[in-house]
């Protein structure tokens, strides 16, 4: 009897995770299709480059996503045209495109000059941050600014790096470990999971359009098997960054959040002493999801810094 029942359990686990897989199946081939199509591939100097290029008015903003991520983690804000690439190693940009900060920067001038863009503001969220400071500095005459966003500046030793939780190492679990959240999981809990702090919790948790937009960044990390080469050598650079800050000449924006986890405070306090002339903006008690719990006075800051500095552009908020 014990038997009978023990083979029908398994019986049970085994059909449970059939079905779930045959969902998987069919979710990762939409998902890789709506990626392919929500972007471009723009054949360089430095190889090929997926991005996507949208709005309609303002200066364009060349939009350098953080570890993981791709074309698809950007957060877009009115007043801009946004040209959003995947930095190497991620989705459709190969790593040999750039693998360096400086290679990268390199890469993305290619891009400017085959898309026949003069001009950008640059903006470099977390691990994005390095290769905007590099291009910064290598091309002032194709920056009309830039902005680090809570941006890794300074060297952060592999050891000392934030690890991947096991879920997020091969594309099966995740998807598993994602839609259970999304499905079972309510948005004040999943926050919870993200957002330590109640009351940057409840900021979010406010508007549910910064609770969606929450939500697409979980997903923006999906398939990791996409995004495995830019992340593992994200890492490695990080682990040996030495960036020409000190010859940023161009206006510089830095902003960060006091209480960041992933990438420290002190990164920027570093960065606004190595950039002649920055402007530091700190978001008092802000960590990691800073963009999304303080979206509107982030708005208000890159706004009063564009006007200041005589860059067109329209309203932010």
């Amino acid at each position: 009897m014990i038997k009978k029942i023990s083979l029908g359990l398994l019986g049970l686990v085994v059909l449970t995770f059939g079905l779930a897989y045959l969902f998987y199946l069919e979710f990762r081939s939409e998902q890789l299709e709506a990626l392919e199509s929500g972007s471009q591939i723009a054949d360089t100097s430095a190889g090929p480059i997926e991005y996507r290029l949208s709005g309609e008015s303002g200066p364009i903003l060349l939009f350098l996503h953080g570890t993981p991520g791709g074309y698809d983690q950007l957060d877009e804000m009115s007043g801009f045209r946004f040209l959003a690439p995947s930095r190497p190693g991620y989705l459709r940009t190969p790593l040999s495109v750039g693998r360096s900060p400086t290679e990268q920067a390199h890469a993305y001038a290619a891009l400017l000059e085959t898309l026949n863009i003069e001009s950008v503001v640059v903006m470099g969220a977390s691990g994005g941050g390095p290769s905007s400071i590099s291009f910064a500095a290598l091309y002032p005459e194709k920056t009309l600014a830039l902005v680090a966003m809570e941006a890794v500046s300074q060297s952060i030793p592999i050891e000392d790096g934030p690890e991947m939780p096991a879920f997020m190492r091969s594309d099966f679990p995740m998807w598993a470990v994602l839609s259970i959240m999304k499905n079972f999981m309510g948005a004040e809990a999943i926050l919870k999971l993200l957002v330590p702090d109640e009351a940057i919790r409840e900021l979010i948790l406010g508007d549910a359009e910064k609770t969606e937009s929450v939500g697409s960044l979980l997903w923006s990390a999906w398939p990791i098997s996409q995004r495995e080469a830019g992340l593992l050598n994200d890492f490695e650079q990080f682990d040996i960054l030495e960036l020409p800050s000190g010859e940023v000449t161009v206006p510089t924006l830095i902003i960060h959040g006091t209480n960041d986890a992933n990438v420290p405070f002190s990164q920027s306090e570093a960065l606004a002493d190595q950039v002649p002339g920055s402007i530091l903006h700190v978001i008092e008690g802000g960590d990691h999801m800073m963009p999304f719990s303080h979206a509107e006075e982030i708005a208000v800051a890159i706004e009063q810094f564009l006007d200041s500095n005589n860059i067109n552009q329209g309203a932010m908020i």
